[in-house]
């Protein structure tokens, strides 16, 4: 176990095959680049997520993680996944599918990784000045992302007039999970 990819890579004397890589770790580090990394120094990856970013998960996929396990799954099954994944298979599953098939139309915004991040903080309902904490930035910058994405979105015609709006596309591009509405109980409640 290691907080960094660094760490893992200064740390490890060839003790194994596969690893299971946490899409959030210390340092705050890019999934894409982190797979690319491990896999460029030989290692085969397996994403070890909450599944709730289908963009990092498809970054991690692109730069070569052979499949996802999901952090709710039993340890025996992410285990099984590990030895599989160390045996030379590519596991399948919904997940992965999902984030291989997930929003083509995400693409064609083209938000940049700053800018997913901003939109995913101001989506949820944080104001102006709580995104840019959040991010270590100026409030004028976020600002400038805000203006940005919603030209984007605009571009490829998808409304982002609106906060609402703002949070259907971080919705429906995978940057936050689904919301589900409240279930009444029957007396109405």
């Amino acid at each position: 176990m290691a907080p960094t990819v660094d760490d893992f890579i200064d740390a490890d004397r060839g003790v194994c095959q596969v690893v299971a890589l946490d899409m959030q770790l210390a340092d705050g580090s890019a999934p894409a680049e982190n797979t690319a990394r491990l896999v460029s120094a030989g290692y085969k990856v397996l994403v070890f997520s909450a599944g709730n970013d289908v963009r990092h998960l498809q970054q991690a996929l692109a730069n070569g993680a052979k499949g996802i396990s999901l952090k709710v799954e039993p340890v025996t099954v992410t285990v099984d996944k590990l030895r599989r994944v160390a045996a030379g298979e590519t596991i399948p599953s919904l997940d992965l599918a999902a984030a291989i098939d997930a929003d083509t139309e995400f693409v064609e915004a083209n938000l940049s990784d700053r800018e997913a991040e901003c939109l995913a903080l101001y989506a949820t309902g944080y104001a102006l000045t709580q995104v840019a904490t959040q991010m270590n930035v100026q409030e004028s910058t976020v600002k400038k992302y805000v203006d940005r994405i919603r030209e984007k979105y605009e571009q490829v015609g998808r409304p982002a007039g609106t906060k609402i709006d703002l949070l259907k596309r971080a919705v429906e591009d995978g940057l936050l999970p689904p919301i589900v509405p409240l279930k009444k109980d029957r007396t109405g409640q």
